[in-house]
């Protein structure tokens, strides 16, 4: 029993004539009364009977013609309440983000969820690469923001921007320009285990080994002892592009080409899409291409044309 044929023979009950309801609808009046023939053949009973200028329900038509108001009312409603949904999506997401994404991005993103998705409760886990991946493929996470492309068949991941990683210095520190790898080896370096690791897998191939002072894993603290002059860093660029407007920092390109990480979400492969997840993601995904606009993930001097190098933390 097609719901097109429904929805016609309620339309021909109402008005009493197949050809008024014909004119109505916009459709044939033979295609009408095949409907009407087909539902008859469904259910071995005469719906109709014909009457002075139309067609007046049989007792059998009647009771179809209750079912049928009630069927249709029913479908409209719940499209109105997935529509109505659509435009107000609900529920609990909880978004994974790494450590350095973590403060650039998450005080804005929970004032424009609690704008634009006040039925939307979000909360936020931040942890490395390696434990987000681990988090999405177990569901401890609905979506992730990574710091790459991940490589897992059970994530899917969608790129969303290239951020630079550059040499974090107090302002004045050193003149302005290209870091070379001789400077990269020789500059003190205060530096967290992830990145370290991801910096050295880069660099192995370039016989530069970094000089690594202090081991800090705290971002925020790492920032605040390269203002003080006590070292320099090497972290994302949105980690230090606020201090840097403010002249308290001053960023630096690693190499002529520069040195990339790419942004990209994950979700678990196999977790069907929620429109409360959907949500999440078109959000961020707004976010960071005002970040890239205001050219706070790449240095200005030289905006590739494409990655050069990569690497997560």
């Amino acid at each position: 029993m097609e719901l097109r044929s429904l929805h016609y023979f309620v339309r021909i009950a109402e008005l009493g004539s197949i050809t008024r309801a014909a004119a109505h609808l916009h459709v044939a009046q033979p295609a009408l009364t095949r409907h009407v023939q087909r539902l008859e053949d469904e259910l071995n009973v005469a719906l109709f009977t014909r009457a002075n200028r139309g067609v007046r329900l049989t007792e059998a038509g009647q009771k179809l013609l209750d079912g049928a108001t009630r069927i249709l009312r029913d479908i409209e409603r719940t499209g109105d309440e997935i529509r109505a949904q659509d435009a107000h999506p609900s529920g609990k997401i909880i978004l994974g983000i790494t450590p350095t994404l973590c403060p650039v991005l998450v005080p804005d993103l929970l004032a424009r969820m609690r704008r634009d998705y006040p039925m939307i409760e979000l909360k936020v886990m931040h942890a490395g690469m390696v434990r987000l991946e681990e988090f999405v493929i177990d569901g401890r996470v609905d979506i992730a923001l990574l710091s790459e492309l991940s490589r897992s068949r059970l994530i899917q991941s969608t790129r969303l921007a290239e951020e630079e990683m550059v040499l974090v210095t107090r302002a004045g520190m050193r003149p302005t320009g290209v870091v070379t790898g001789d400077e990269l080896r020789r500059t003190p370096l205060i530096l967290g285990d992830g990145l370290r690791a991801a910096m050295d897998a880069l660099l192995a191939g370039h016989g530069v080994e970094l000089n690594v002072e202090t081991e800090l894993n705290d971002h925020e603290t790492i920032r605040l002892m390269v203002a003080q002059g006590m070292g320099a860093a090497v972290l994302p660029l949105s980690s230090a592009s606020r201090e840097c407007a403010r002249g308290l920092l001053e960023a630096h390109r690693i190499t002529e080409d520069g040195v990339f990480r790419t942004l990209a979400l994950g979700v678990r492969a196999s977790r069907n899409a929620s429109l409360a997840r959907e949500a999440v993601a078109r959000t961020i995904r707004a976010m960071v291409e005002d970040m890239d606009d205001d050219g706070r993930l790449a240095l200005a001097a030289k905006r590739p044309a494409r990655r050069k190098l990569r690497v997560a933390s």
